[in-house]
């Protein structure tokens, strides 16, 4: 029978318990980052809840800014095209082990003292290791030390021991000549010393290879050691540098109150399961926790078009866990967060707890506004149609595009679907579509397919023209995960910290920034007008009246512009809010002004609301006050037998990795797998190898007989 944890948990103001029952960037091209005021910032916390244990463990890391991050995660454009890694190049640096220098050898000395016997025997170590021999100790004890060479015959011998008065150790005898060759590979040279000699190297290098640190320790410090101890030396400096993966999860609780003293009202939910400790006493297991401030929640409901992609992206820890992320665009088609939630998996009960939270805490009275971009996973769906009512739902058409290949490969219905997706008018769409239907003898299956999903979550002709989004793809969340790459094998209190500290810098930036802007339009919006004022130049205007106009485009294609009602028959000004090629004639004509035309919603007074708030800074972790209650235990991690896999799979059709060339599978002939992975017809008369059965059935049986056969003597 299995021992149920003590019901009577302590409680605190602060936190909720809960019982277990298209490409997008970060700045514009012109590198030009935005930010907010002074303004105070308010957070929601939650009234309720559990306290939980405490620990160290955190890195402190100084985020820095790259051009190249800002140039990709700024200007979101939606597209089918696969977008690279955001790298997030700070400055990097190249730091080494000190090299050996003769003039700063470290000697010793007979009547050299110490501050005491740890000290001495550090310094003992540090000078072993650098003349590079082992040493045979004879006495190690608090009062005194006796030592020598661990080969025999060498003279080389050292005394010390603690002084009369008390207070220092000092090297009594010291006979430092060697008569032998010394050692290879040192043992004294150990894997806690080894990691102590790294952690500048791998502050500012994580990723660097083990290898890579053993041809360093052997170049410049003459020091060999074995994989095994450079593997334990680089998790043990990692471990320094990052915090404990365990202990971090102990420190949430005490995070989430530095939270609340520093930006009043922070959103903090945070979910555990009654468990035990070790000791069989009652303690709290880690399951989710999600955090949002008031900055990000009034940019968004004050300057942010309605549109929220949803998407979660695996983390990599060594208690892995599914980091889920609601991000919106600001009005320079730049990636704008509003909440994150680091939880156990990507599961319909995490996606509806995320959900509702995220509907309790935007507090939007007709959510029938809001359109949500997703990937089409079930959880997602069934958290919307629980917790936001009336709610639009777009579906990521690469991946049902994904779908649509995996069936139908022909090269033929790329083309045409992503054309149909793209159409903005419905003849356009219906055209394409009929296309696919007859452009081949087995098509009626990949058009039964399409149509049996409403084009109103995948075709941009059929979108709601007031969210003014024209994004048939969730390039926007890959963006932002691809952005947090680099953090996602941290632990969970290092990567909110990231989060928090990249995020508060954005917001000021993009402010101040937006500040020096001339005129009424962000740059991504003036140079996409710019683009159709100079298509415009190649159309025909017939006007009907002083709202109403004809206008033929250079393909003889006629289209009915209605300036009263802000329409074009070509659907794009509906959808994106930007005047398009037809309608910027039509207002030269009337002498008015292209930028009065732009949606609200995608001006500088939009963007500088969006950026209107800031996020205040946190103290530095050792002065966080430690809030008393049940510990929190790390999450449970099931352990598999094999390596745990660091790249994603990838889907059909996908590039696989940096491998250029594609895998010939040596039995089959065929490409996309090797020998290794073939997997042989149950009805196939062939030997993997590719040749006949029965030549090996012939093969197996004469060694048998021969073996057999008795032995003459």
């Amino acid at each position: 029978m299995v021992d149920q944890p003590s019901q009577n948990l302590n409680t605190h103001s602060l936190y909720s318990f809960e019982q277990e029952d298209d490409e997008a960037y970060w700045s514009n091209d012109d590198n030009e980052d935005i930010t907010p005021a002074d303004d105070e910032i308010r957070l929601n916390w939650d009234d309720e809840g559990v306290d939980v244990g405490h620990s160290e463990g955190c890195e402190e890391v100084d985020y820095k800014d790259s051009e190249e991050e800002d140039r990709i995660l700024s200007n979101c454009e939606s597209d089918d095209r696969e977008h690279g890694l955001l790298s997030d190049s700070e400055d990097e640096q190249s730091f080494h082990c000190s090299k050996s220098n003769p003039n700063e050898m470290i000697e010793i000395s007979v009547g050299q003292e110490f501050d005491n016997v740890k000290h001495f025997r550090r310094v003992l170590e540090n000078y072993v290791i650098k003349n590079g021999f082992d040493l045979n100790r004879i006495k190690n004890e608090k009062r005194r030390f006796r030592a020598k060479c661990s080969n025999e015959g060498c003279p080389w011998f050292i005394y010390a021991a603690l002084v009369e008065s008390g207070t220092k150790f000092r090297i009594q005898k010291l006979n430092n000549v060697h008569e032998c060759n010394g050692v290879l590979e040192s043992k004294e040279a150990s894997y806690k010393w080894i990691a102590s000699q790294f952690e500048g190297t791998l502050k500012n290098n994580p990723k660097m290879p083990v290898k890579g640190m053993k041809d360093e320790l052997v170049s410049n410090l003459g020091i060999k050691a074995s994989m095994k101890k450079m593997y334990r030396a680089k998790k043990r400096a990692m471990d320094k540098l990052n915090g404990n993966y365990a202990n971090s999860y102990q420190r949430l609780r005490d995070y989430a109150q530095i939270l609340k003293q520093s930006n009043p009202n922070t959103l903090v939910k945070m979910k555990f399961v009654p468990s035990f400790d070790q000791d069989r006493r009652p303690a709290l297991k880690f399951q989710r926790f999600m955090l949002s401030f008031v900055a990000l929640k009034n940019g968004f409901i004050n300057g942010c078009r309605w549109f929220i992609g949803l998407d979660g992206c695996h983390l990599k820890g060594h208690f892995r866990g599914v980091l889920l992320s609601a991000v919106a665009l600001d009005a320079n088609n730049g990636i704008f967060p509003i909440a994150v939630c680091i939880c156990e998996s990507e599961c319909a009960d995490s996606w509806k707890w995320f959900l509702a939270i995220l509907s309790e805490w935007l507090n939007i009275e007709n959510q029938s506004r809001v359109t949500f971009m997703t990937y089409r996973q079930k959880g997602i769906l069934l958290g919307l149609e629980a917790y936001w009512h009336g709610a639009t739902v777009r579906h990521c058409a690469r991946h049902i595009f994904a779908n649509l290949r995996s069936n139908h490969p022909d090269i033929i219905y790329r083309n045409l679907f992503w054309t149909a997706a793209r159409a903005t008018s419905e003849k356009e769409w219906e055209d394409n579509m009929n296309k696919i239907k007859t452009a081949k003898k087995d098509t009626q299956a990949a058009y039964d397919y399409l149509i049996k999903i409403d084009k109103k979550q995948w075709a941009r002709h059929a979108f709601p023209d007031d969210v003014k989004v024209d994004h048939v793809t969730n390039n926007l969340n890959e963006s932002w995960n691809s952005w947090l790459n680099e953090y996602k094998d941290k632990p969970v209190l290092t990567l909110m910290e990231f989060i928090r500290k990249k995020v508060m810098k954005r917001l000021y930036k993009r402010h101040s920034n937006a500040r020096k802007w001339i005129g009424k339009l962000p740059p991504t919006v003036r140079r996409k007008l710019n683009v159709s004022r100079q298509e415009g130049r190649y159309v025909r205007v017939l006007m009907a009246s002083e709202y109403e106009f004809e206008v033929i485009d250079e393909n003889n294609k006629t289209f009915i512009v209605n300036m009263q009602n802000k329409t074009c028959d070509c659907g794009v000004y509906q959808i994106c809010g930007i005047p398009c090629k037809h309608i910027i004639p039509c207002i030269a004509l009337r002498h008015e002004d292209a930028a009065d035309y732009v949606d609200k919603k995608l001006t500088v007074e939009a963007y500088l609301a969006t950026y209107a708030n800031i996020i205040h800074p946190l103290p530095y972790q050792s002065t966080w006050a430690v809030v008393e209650g049940l510990k929190v235990l790390s999450p449970y991690v099931k352990t598999r037998v094999c390596r745990p896999k660091i790249v994603r799979k990838r889907e059909p059709g996908e590039e696989q990795g940096k491998r250029k060339t594609k895998q010939k599978c040596s039995s089959c002939a065929i490409f996309g797998h090797n020998k290794r992975s073939y997997k042989r017809p149950i009805d196939s008369t062939q030997h993997p190898s590719g040749k006949p059965k029965f030549l090996f059935f012939f093969f197996f049986t004469f060694l048998y007989k021969k073996k057999e056969q008795p032995h003459k003597i």
